[in-house]
């Protein structure tokens, strides 16, 4: 995952922004966190959020263990490890789910090198069993990308995704692209074990996709990210409609996100408030922040 922390103002050359873009640039829109929580050191690389009744679950990223840690909503320094079974955390960057299963995206990678990538697909009643520390099975998705014709080690490239959400019955996989940043959209079958992927969309958001969410009754995207053009920045999040299967950049808003951090994961967690989680870094700790959108 990009450790770059620093991130930025929303255009500020507006020549190369969508119509969206320069609307909410215009009205200045910013949402500040109305409670945060810090985490347990252990998930000082938090990269994904999923929730179920009782539980927020995230996992660690690049170097991390091949764990889904459930942490108390009441109490999120207070929580259970569980060990995901033949299982690698190669770059482990996100967290979707459905009524069955939790997807764990093993996506990320930052120098193009990887030939392919995984989705870990863990079962939901067998994780609610686990009543304490202990392991779970898991299948896997295996993922290449159609387009790619060569794994040199590259910086600038459009090569790593690290943002996954269900989206009715599919996976929904969007790229961080470092050269353009836009972020393409890959829809990928949950059920597929092998899958060549190429991109079905591509979306004019000004920065770097970190994760996304959808909300299934509102027919609403969250996606995460930060802006790349200069060193004083702020990380933002676009709320979307989807109809019919599909993106309406139309309806797109862009939101500022305060306070400053590596914001890396989303999650809904009502119709109108979401959740982020911040890795650790020299700006802040690594924490769980509650906002709410303007109505």
């Amino acid at each position: 995952m990009d450790k770059i922390v620093a991130i930025v103002t929303l255009c500020v050359a507006l020549a190369g922004c969508s119509s969206a873009q320069l609307a909410n640039a215009e009205k200045g829109q910013t949402l500040t966190a109305i409670s945060k929580s810090r985490l347990d050191p252990i998930l000082a690389e938090v990269s994904g959020l999923a929730q179920t009744k009782k539980r927020y679950w995230g996992v660690n990223d690049s170097g991390g263990k091949p764990a889904l840690y459930g942490m108390q909503k009441s109490d999120v320094k207070r929580f259970n490890v569980v060990t995901v079974k033949d299982a690698v955390n190669i770059d482990w960057e996100d967290l979707a789910q459905d009524d069955e299963y939790l997807y764990v995206a093993d996506s990320g990678d930052n120098f193009a090198i990887r030939a392919n990538v995984n989705i870990y697909k863990v079962s939901k009643n067998s994780l609610s069993q686990i009543r304490h520390n202990g392991e779970i099975d898991s299948e896997r998705l295996t993922l290449e990308y159609a387009l790619k014709d060569n794994f040199l080690p590259l910086k600038n490239h459009n090569f790593d995704s690290e943002a996954l959400s269900v989206v009715n019955d599919k996976l929904w996989l969007f790229s961080k692209n470092r050269v353009d940043a836009k972020t393409q959209l890959y829809i990928v079958d949950k059920k597929k074990k092998y899958q060549k992927i190429s991109p079905a969309n591509s979306f004019d958001v000004d920065g770097l996709i970190t994760a996304v969410d959808y909300h299934q009754e509102r027919g609403k995207l969250l996606m995460l990210g930060y802006s790349k053009h200069s060193v004083f920045g702020h990380s933002f999040i676009w709320m979307v409609d989807v109809k019919n299967d599909q993106v309406d950049w139309d309806s797109a808003s862009r939101f500022r996100i305060k306070p400053y951090a590596q914001w890396e994961s989303v999650q809904w967690i009502s119709d109108d408030r979401f959740i982020l989680g911040a890795e650790k870094s020299p700006l802040s700790k690594a924490q769980i922040a509650e906002f709410i959108l303007p109505k």
